[in-house]
């Protein structure tokens, strides 16, 4: 089977239609719509007021007030849009994410104890979001989403993604073929390889009696690393920006697309990292040493160097 991993990027979600778009210049014209309306009433009730026009507003006192009015407005509105994200999981962050996640028994696990010189470090909203909606999988025992689950909580992510668990997949029957064995492949920081007492630590928790179902097997495996160090040279024109501004452009994207594939399973195919490197005044990208990675469920790609040469045409 063609093994594909999963990176979900919720950021993609559309926004719900409960949370509004708020326009400035929208507030501005609705206050002067309803001014008039007011006035137009007012001059009703007294003939002698003299027609107001928006024009006449636009250089009124009154134009003061309509942009103290906006203003407060505005921060009303965006205060109902932040009370409702508050609510949702994929847009809550720090205290209103730990409410949310309280919600499936889930707490935010300390990464690392305070010491007499160091503060506590704790789980990184990204962790235990994911946890959290693992936690639906918790009552499943032997499904996916609990080895994952218990994993991660074993070994919780900080925030600067420094400490804790990189990926983790659960490789069964229809990867490895054997009946009544899973494999837990786990990264650690980055796509480094998991220290003893790490494995250790998350083979307790996935094997635990009260979690493991009876008559399988688990083992915890650290992912193979596949280092590559691509060599590329991107031409740029020599009247634009800077070249070394250029290379350092294309460098970031680089590195972003790579890490993009930092995944157990993922796949670098020809021309990725050469495609990447194209952007803004970028002609042409030579690439000087081909990366091919073969999607597989044990290894994990981790470039550990890259070098980008400029060429300036004339």
């Amino acid at each position: 089977m063609t093994y594909a991993p999963t990176a979900i990027d919720l950021s993609r979600l559309p926004a719900p239609q409960a949370i509004e778009i708020i326009s400035l210049n929208q507030l501005q014209a609705d206050f002067k719509a309803r001014f008039l309306l007011e006035w137009a009433a007012q001059q009703q009730l007294d003939p002698t007021l003299e027609d107001f026009t928006e024009a006449d507003l636009e250089t009124h006192p009154a134009i003061v007030v309509a942009r103290a009015w906006r203003y407060l407005r505005n921060l009303d509105r965006n205060r109902v849009n932040d009370g409702l994200k508050a609510l949702l999981a994929p847009l809550a962050s720090g205290a209103n994410l730990d409410a949310v996640a309280a919600s499936r028994n889930v707490e935010r696990l300390i990464v690392q104890p305070a010491t007499s010189t160091a503060e506590e470090i704790l789980e990184s909203d990204t962790s235990l979001l994911q946890r959290f909606l693992e936690s639906f999988d918790r009552p499943a025992a032997g499904s996916a989403g609990r080895y994952l689950y218990d994993a991660r909580s074993a070994w919780p992510q900080s925030a600067d993604k420094t400490l804790g668990l990189w990926d983790a997949r659960v490789n069964g029957y229809a990867v490895h073929g054997r009946r009544g064995d899973i494999d837990l492949v786990i990264a650690g920081p980055f796509g480094r390889v998991p220290t003893t007492p790490e494995l250790l630590t998350v083979r307790d928790a996935v094997t635990d009696i009260n979690r493991a179902p009876e008559g399988v097997s688990i083992v915890v495996l650290p992912a193979v690393r596949v280092e590559y160090q691509p060599s590329l040279v991107i031409e740029v024109p020599g009247n634009g920006p800077a070249p070394e501004t250029i290379r350092q452009e294309a460098l970031a994207r680089v590195e972003a697309a790579a890490m993009d594939r930092r995944l157990i399973g993922g796949e670098i195919p020809a021309g990725l990292l050469a495609g990447s490197a194209y952007g803004p005044n970028v002609i042409k990208v030579r690439d000087l040493a081909p990366v091919v990675i073969a999607p597989d469920p044990y290894k994990i790609p981790v470039m550990t160097g890259l070098t980008v040469t400029v060429e300036v045409r004339g």
